[in-house]
């Protein structure tokens, strides 16, 4: 009997339909079910034969499912592969900005030229201011000088009321020059004040406090030695500087020539 047990199992394994969805479902069952402690066997004889058959019987069994599963192409149970976790957002690279310019901006207008001819000019220096119209002045030589002593005479015609004048007689120094007096026409005129500077004999007159003098013309004379022999003027000057009632000013400048 024991002979054709191998035989029955082998036929039977080849006939036998498992029922895949149960097989899997007690396999579940079983894996969730506690195992539990389990008892130390009666060690009977009888039943460690019986134990052998059953043991070698579910050996045939274990190996006709697996030769049949592999029959029906049916591979191990695998579970489902994780998805790749989510990936989370994008890190935006940091922008990049741009260098600033150093250098300093370029300007486009075209740049002011220093020698344009839109300066205004103030008239050639070391000129002759232009006298204006409403003064006019002269210098001469009085005809009464002579060999030893000299007489230059200033002359003024105003014609305006002047509130403010003033006068500069220069004599050029020379050999044996000395002041010996001044005069003027109108007392409205200071005495002169005399005084030798960068090699000239000056004389000043101005008008005296609070005085205006009318329209009109005036002399102013400065006296002085000068040694044997004539003596030349090309190298005297004057300077008159006034202002009128109204506030208007005026300058004339002259020499002896």
């Amino acid at each position: 009997m024991n002979d054709e047990l191998p035989d029955r199992l082998r036929v039977s394994a080849e006939e036998y339909e498992p029922d895949r969805d149960r097989m899997w479902s007690r396999v579940a069952e079983g894996m969730r079910e506690p195992r539990g402690v389990a008892a130390e066997p009666v060690r009977s004889g009888w039943r460690i034969s019986h134990l052998a058959l059953a043991t070698g019987a579910a050996v045939v069994l274990i190996g006709g499912v697996v030769l049949f599963g592999q029959t029906l192409g049916l591979g191990p149970v695998v579970g489902p592969s994780p998805e790749p976790p989510a990936a989370g957002p994008a890190s935006s690279a940091p922008e990049t900005s741009e260098p600033a310019t150093t250098g300093a901006e370029t300007s486009t207008g075209e740049a002011s030229d220093p020698d344009s001819d839109d300066v205004e000019t103030t008239g050639d220096e070391g000129g002759e201011t232009e006298a204006p119209a409403w003064l006019r002045t002269d210098g001469s030589v009085d005809q009464g000088s002579g060999e030893y002593w000299s007489q230059a005479n200033l002359k003024l015609e105003n014609d305006e009321p002047l509130a403010e004048l003033d006068v500069e007689l220069r004599v050029a120094i020379g050999e044996g020059l000395q002041s010996t007096g001044s005069w003027t026409t109108d007392s409205r005129f200071t005495d002169a004040v005399v005084t030798e500077e960068d090699g000239f004999l000056v004389y000043r007159w101005s008008l005296r406090e609070g005085q205006v003098l009318p329209a009109g013309e005036y002399t102013l004379a400065g006296q002085f030695n000068h040694g044997s022999g004539a003596r030349s003027a090309e190298d005297d000057d004057f300077t008159f500087e006034a202002a009128t009632e109204s506030g208007e000013d005026g300058r004339t400048e002259g020499d002896f020539a």
